[in-house]
């Protein structure tokens, strides 16, 4: 009766251990701290944890340390459970998917992401797998690093990037973090910086790294809102859904008319694009200028490689 207690309580123990470590990487100070917290789990030691890890191991799971520059975090790089999805159960998380990126809320694309990060190890299939994870526009972008720079975002924080220019190529950039804009079609961190005039716009793919944060009292002018008039067709509305800085003027059963607000131009024209052949008309003629030219570079554009 002792040693099957016994064995009943080091199973239940393993398996508490393998949900955290299936949760996030963690050193063992913080693995005893948790599984401590447990009134059904008592006297754990560096000792027992050892031989808890080396139990999952031989059942197939890939534990790694991470060595000192992680705090020597243990971490789970792969399970030997797995499953099917049945097509139907794919589609559910297809859809799931698409009704997110349809909503244009750039926060809840990457949680749905992360999400099936966690998950896609799991399944079997590799075409299920390809499926759940492409997202498109989202493929290259560091998650680590956006997250990282939503939170400096929020606190008006200026920092030096690395940064992949498409036109000069790899660089520092240094920038006094606003937000982060999702257009419809791709992924842009916003703020002010001395090189450049007006609002400045990074595309969130090219980013490599945030190289350092830096502590400057020094302010920097605010560039100019400017209020964008455009009618849409009501299709072009189901087609991309609308922004929080878009507001409503008019509707009716042929068109809506909207006013969408933004300190730079390069990426109000980037938002008028993603409407598509939704787009009836425009009513700031600076504006409509660029879109024009936007246009007819994208048509050059395909014209080359057609």
């Amino acid at each position: 009766m002792e040693l099957k207690q016994k064995a009943s309580s080091t199973g239940f123990r393993t398996l508490i251990l393998l949900d955290l470590l299936l949760r996030e990487p963690l050193t063992k100070g913080e693995i005893i701290e948790r599984l401590s917290k447990n009134p059904y789990i008592t006297n754990i030691s560096k000792e027992t944890l050892r031989l808890d890890i080396n139990t999952l191991k031989a059942a197939g799971f890939e534990i790694q340390n991470t060595g000192k520059a992680n705090k020597y975090r243990y971490k789970i790089n792969w399970s030997p459970i797995q499953f099917n999805l049945t097509r139907k159960e794919l589609n559910v998380l297809l859809r799931t998917k698409e009704a997110l990126i349809k909503l244009s809320n750039w926060e809840y694309i990457v949680r749905l992401y992360g999400l099936f990060e966690k998950i896609t190890p799991l399944i079997k299939d590799e075409n299920d797998i390809n499926e759940l994870m492409n997202f498109h526009q989202f493929s290259n972008i560091d998650f680590k690093t956006l997250k990282e720079l939503n939170a400096l975002s929020a606190r008006k924080k200026e920092v030096i990037l690395l940064y992949n220019s498409p036109n000069s190529g790899i660089k520092e950039i240094q920038i006094k973090l606003k937000g982060i804009k999702y257009n419809g079609s791709k992924l842009y961190i916003t703020g002010i910086s001395k090189n450049y005039t007006g609002s400045t716009i990074l595309r969130a793919d090219n980013i490599i790294k945030t190289i350092k944060m830096l502590n400057t009292k020094e302010s920097l002018k605010k560039p100019a809102v400017k209020k964008i008039i455009c009618k849409i067709t009501p299709e072009g509305r189901n087609a991309t859904g609308f922004l929080d800085e878009e507001k409503i003027l008019k509707e009716t059963k042929n068109y809506i008319e909207i006013e969408l607000k933004s300190d730079n131009d390069f990426m109000a024209v980037q938002r008028l694009l993603s409407f598509g052949d939704g787009l009836i008309s425009i009513k700031n003629k600076d504006i409509e200028r660029k879109y024009t030219d936007a246009l007819k570079e994208i048509l050059k554009k395909y014209g080359e490689t057609s």
